[in-house]
């Protein structure tokens, strides 16, 4: 709905690799570190890695769809042309950073 496309309902390997990345950054965003309580736990676990690899990937992932839509000669009506028709008039505010910002919040809600 952001990107204006279908990533359910389709069979193909795009469509299940982004299912499978926001069903991981949904099962993780409740999760706690238990390193947080007990710092020696920080020798046992890959925690903090795993983390930092999901949120490269999602952050990677963003960035294509962004780029994707900058590329796209059609201008639509999602949400992603509507930020980039205003980065256009305002790009000091209206960076990459707060438009993957701002579809990470639509999707984590």
């Amino acid at each position: 709905m952001v990107a204006g496309k279908r990533y359910y309902g389709e069979e193909n390997d795009d469509a299940k690799s982004v299912r499978q990345l926001v069903a991981e950054v949904v099962t993780s965003a409740g999760a706690g570190n238990p390193a947080d309580y007990l710092s020696v736990v920080r020798w046992f676990t890959t925690y903090e890695k795993r983390i930092k690899n999901l949120g490269n990937r999602f952050d990677a992932f963003l960035q294509r769809i962004v780029d994707e839509k900058r590329a796209d000669k059609e201008k639509g009506q999602t949400m992603i042309d509507g930020l980039l028709s205003l980065q256009e008039t305002q790009p000091e505010y209206y960076t990459d950073d707060i438009i993957k910002g701002l579809i990470l919040v639509s999707i984590n809600n």
